[in-house]
């Protein structure tokens, strides 16, 4: 029976192979299942009725926006891929002419095993020379797909679809119920010679495929590693990273979904984090980050002990899951980078939220005696902190350990964000949030502009080549060296609430920032969060400043012994007065010293006290009675900061040995220069953050595998 046109409606029921079903289409795919488990679909198990189905292949309307995503990432990534493969080709065609038409056979073995990339070296030579084919024919470079979990076959069927140039999608699942739904709507997608199904377990399947020539059986299209895969399990992807990062090929994708968030971004279960993900979780506002690098955390340990490196491509918080985009390189050297991108982070979870980060090792860039450049590794010093937190006093705790490094490459966030503006709506349906997303992830790099390494140069350098649409084509690699100075967010009503203090705006929040010299963003994983290079010191400064110019505090709503209280205790005007009693008691020992070195006996000296202590009370009552306030900047030298150099504000001008107290700062609440800086990269209005759409806005319930009534009983 032939797909539907996309005119038809969303939702009909059709007649097919003699059965009834209900179709929806998402994209271009088109998918079958029973009436009676609509109702599955839309809700969770208790809002089922007598009658109604529960799903017995699971399938969840509410991931549109992960699957809309999922495919324009791997079209993004297709795209660099196919024109990475058509320069390589164009240049091994190149030394081919040059080289003539008569050389051995030996010679053109070696000279595809030594253009062939990594990874690929040992599938050309397992392919039998009576089935190579000439380069002249090869025209048509292949793009394969796994969707390793694949249910329904919903996300196999859109990129069949979606992704014009994939050659062959293999969609595998565990459930011969499962299996037998995904062949009924690839028959429906009139699909079959291009999507394959697959029915195991993923992780047998991905073992298989390591060592497979790559080439066409009778069973299917092909066999061999997979230019992308994708895991989308209901759960956690934890038991598939080992099987998934060797069954891609060398600069593969892979695009992973856990769902667990109850584990990876909560404190509840911290054992289970680190048993799934090798860390532990943070208590905090930014658990949802941390989350994030646990996941990467883990996939760049598995990924290690084979000599594959990973670069996270684009690492997003949705809703109540995360999803990761990540390259594989098979790079030995890469690999030595990983203990320095993982950190280990102390958290004042029970007090003002404050962090720390610790990194395992130290990569530092030397030079040899050529002056050519080579990184040098090395044992970090710690702890960076200590049992309390040094802003409020409060305990600390540990988190990870994690990935360190960079969540994102902007070339790629760029590349998909290039294609939205021709993304037809019909199709993707979340194009609007996509690209309030994706924009609010590319701003998350303070830089804006991150230390990249150039792509391999696959043809001579010629001004025209360098401008060809493949060269454009290509996403460079972000350098593997790099670690994230500046991890995490903080919410700025939390950091209110601590104070019992009014909310500040954002704008006035990030415009005091910005006069100070500091660097200041958003996160995509929560509204009204704050990224910055501005150390905590000065954070809470800003914080005390807001209090005593905008917002002041009721009397009594701070009670001492609490983390406000404590916050609070440096603040300008009680540091002043700390100085100034510092200062009496300065004189008052001085005016004592003397007395006991000038006393001729001991009625002298008595009387010497007498008159120390009486100058004493009378400089305190003075300085009650006095209406003014000593100016704080005088007392410099006493107030030194323990900030390091790096973190101090770009404006101010310090020696080495001196260092500006946070108290000595010029706090301005410029709410224009906030607004400024929040358009500086983009004044188009965005969907950055998308509240619920409809009810029962999760994960819905796991799908059983068959068919049951609610009233059965398991």
């Amino acid at each position: 029976m032939a797909a539907p046109s996309p005119s038809n409606p969303p939702e009909n029921l059709v007649q097919h192979g003699g059965k009834e079903f209900m179709v929806v289409k998402e994209g271009l795919a088109h998918i079958l299942y029973p009436p009676s488990q609509e109702a599955a679909s839309k809700g969770t198990k208790k809002d089922l009725k007598a009658g109604d189905d529960v799903q017995s292949v699971f399938y969840n309307p509410i991931q549109q926006f992960n699957r809309d995503l999922s495919v324009l990432a791997v079209k993004a990534f297709g795209e660099h891929v196919l024109a990475e493969r058509k320069l390589r080709f164009e240049k091994r065609k190149r030394n081919l002419a040059e080289n003539g038409s008569s050389q051995s056979k030996k010679r053109k073995r070696e000279e595809q095993d030594t253009n062939a990339p990594k990874g690929e070296a040992d599938e050309v030579r397992t392919e039998p020379a009576s089935e190579r084919v000439p380069v002249e024919q090869q025209t048509t470079p292949s793009f394969t797909i796994l969707d390793a979990l694949s249910a329904t076959g919903l996300r196999a069927l859109r990129y069949a679809h979606e992704v014009p140039f994939a050659t062959s999608i293999v969609a595998n699942d565990l459930s011969p119920s499962a299996i037998e739904s995904m062949k009924t709507n690839i028959e429906y997608n009139q699909l079959g010679n291009l999507v394959r199904p697959n029915v195991g377990d993923a992780r047998a399947y991905m073992y298989s495929v390591l060592n497979a020539p790559q080439k066409s059986t009778s069973d299917g299209p092909r066999v061999g590693k997979f230019d992308a895969i994708d895991l989308d399990p209901y759960g956690t992807a934890a038991p598939f990273m080992d099987a998934a990062v060797q069954a891609v090929k060398e600069g593969g994708l892979l695009c992973i979904t856990c769902t667990d968030a109850a584990v990876w971004a909560s404190n509840g279960y911290p054992e289970k984090a680190f048993a799934l993900y090798g860390g532990i979780p943070v208590k905090g506002i930014y658990s949802h980050e941390v989350g994030l690098r646990l996941i990467l955390h883990a996939l760049a340990t598995s990924a290690a002990k084979y000599g594959l490196a990973i670069e996270p491509l684009l690492s997003l918080s949705i809703d109540f899951y995360a999803r990761v985009f990540v390259r594989i390189h098979r790079s030995p050297a890469e690999v030595k980078f990983i203990s320095g991108n993982t950190i280990l982070v102390y958290n004042c979870d029970q007090g003002c939220g404050a962090w720390s980060t610790q990194p395992l090792t130290q990569t530092r860039q030397k030079l040899d005696k050529k002056g050519n450049p080579f990184y040098g590794y090395s044992l970090a010093q710690g702890p960076v902190s200590g049992p309390n937190c040094d802003h409020c006093g409060f305990k600390t705790h540990i988190g990870g350990p994690m990935w360190g490094g960079p969540l994102h490459n902007p070339h790629f966030i760029q590349k998909i964000l290039d294609m939205l503006p021709g993304a037809d709506r019909d199709v993707y349906k979340t194009v609007d949030r996509i690209e309030g997303m994706l924009t609010t992830a590319l701003e998350e790099d303070l830089d804006l502009a991150a230390s990249t390494k150039e792509p391999t140069a696959l043809h001579s350098g010629s001004t025209e080549e360098a401008r060809s649409p493949e060269q454009l084509a290509i996403i460079p690699r972000a350098d593997p060296a790099v670690r994230e100075n500046y991890p995490f967010y903080f919410s700025l009503s939390a950091l209110a609430k601590i104070l019992h203090a009014q909310t500040m705006q954002i704008d006035a929040f990030r415009g005091a920032l910005r006069h100070l010299g500091y660097r200041s963003t958003r996160s995509h994983a929560k509204p009204n969060t704050i990224r910055t290079d501005a150390p905590w010191d000065v954070i809470w400064e800003i914080m005390r400043e807001w209090v005593r110019q905008k917002a002041p505090v009721k009397d009594g709503s701070i009670r001492p012994g609490t983390v406000g209280a404590a916050i609070m205790a440096k603040s300008r005007e009680n540091l002043k007065k700390t100085n100034e009693e510092n200062q009496l008691l300065s004189l008052l020992k001085t005016d004592i010293m003397t007395a006991v070195e000038t006393g001729k006996d001991v009625s002298d000296l008595v009387t010497k006290v007498e008159a120390a202590l009486y100058r004493s009370g009378s400089r305190q009552i003075s300085r009650m009675d006095s209406s003014e306030i000593p100016d704080v900047s005088h007392n410099k030298g006493e107030l030194l900061s323990t900030a390091p150099d790096s973190e101090q504000p770009r404006n101010r001008k310090t020696t080495s040995s001196e260092k500006p107290h946070p108290s000595t700062l010029d706090i301005i609440f410029d709410e224009a220069l906030g607004r400024e800086v929040s358009a500086a990269n983009t004044k188009k209005r965005l969907v950055r953050y998308q509240m619920n759409p409809r009810a029962n806005w999760g994960p819905l319930n796991r799908a059983t595998g068959n068919v049951k009534k609610v009233d059965e009983k398991p």
